[in-house]
């Protein structure tokens, strides 16, 4: 699902918002309103509200939407639930509207919570027009916000008890080139290395990815593909994926 818009106009680069063909508050033809629209170094960013919704394209490919919940929680509830233990630690790779943190901070045996997100803006957007959908996640006291790309993020051995991945739209649809190098062999190795014995890590994708499974299961632990669902617009449902894998620690 792309988003077609025309080239920037000369000069929009930099956070201030920058018009598109329709300036920002005008309807664009497929009846959504661009709020703002931003180039950093991480992409061509448009906020754009759609009835009472607001979705989030990069670079004209769609990334996410206010009614883009379920799946977001899921990734969440459903690494959560298959750790014992108390006073967890957890990653989330990607801020997005902010409902992993939320539904991560929900289970009260959470102790510490780093949210890692590469592009300011999107923390802004957030702050200003996300954060009352999803209790405010970055305002909790065990929410620690990280403005840095997770493949460069220093990760220490066993140091999380859930690393819980939604960056881009997973392995197989990649709004930025550049989060290719997330889903392969050596982020994949750090990230469970990364794992505490009891630890689990968990990918959200928008389709389904054979082949990084795959590469999970080379590491020798069971993988699990759950396919559930979520709202793709206002008024529809389309499957999202959660991948589960036990840390490499495990006996």
């Amino acid at each position: 699902m792309t988003d077609r818009r025309a080239p920037p106009s000369p000069g929009t680069i930099g956070l201030e918002p920058a018009p598109s063909t329709a300036p920002e508050g005008d309807p664009v033809p497929s009846g959504r309103q661009v709020i703002h629209r931003v180039i950093t170094a991480t992409g061509d960013w448009q906020l754009q509200q759609r009835g009472g919704h607001y979705e989030l394209i990069c670079s004209g490919v769609f990334l996410m939407a206010s009614y883009n919940r379920d799946s977001d929680r899921a990734l969440a509830t459903m690494a959560l639930g298959r750790i014992v233990g108390e006073r967890l630690r957890v990653l989330v790779g990607g801020l997005g509207v902010g409902f992993t943190a939320q539904a991560a901070l929900e289970d009260d045996r959470v102790r510490e919570l780093d949210v890692v997100e590469v592009e300011p803006v999107v923390i802004e957007w957030h702050r200003r027009y996300f954060s009352t959908l999803c209790a405010a996640p970055l305002d909790d006291p065990r929410t620690r916000v990280h403005e840095d790309d997770l493949f460069d993020l220093s990760l220490p051995p066993r140091s999380y008890d859930a690393i819980l991945l939604d960056t881009d739209n997973g392995p197989d649809w990649l709004a930025r080139p550049n989060n290719a190098r997330l889903y392969q062999h050596a982020a994949v190795v750090r990230f469970l290395d990364a794992l505490t014995d009891k630890g689990v890590l968990a990918v959200w994708s928008a389709n389904p990815a054979p082949a990084f499974a795959k590469l999970l299961a080379q590491k020798g632990r069971q993988v699990e593909a759950i396919e559930t669902t979520d709202a793709v617009g206002p008024d529809r449902d389309h499957p999202a994926w959660v991948y589960l894998v036990q840390s490499r620690h495990a006996e």
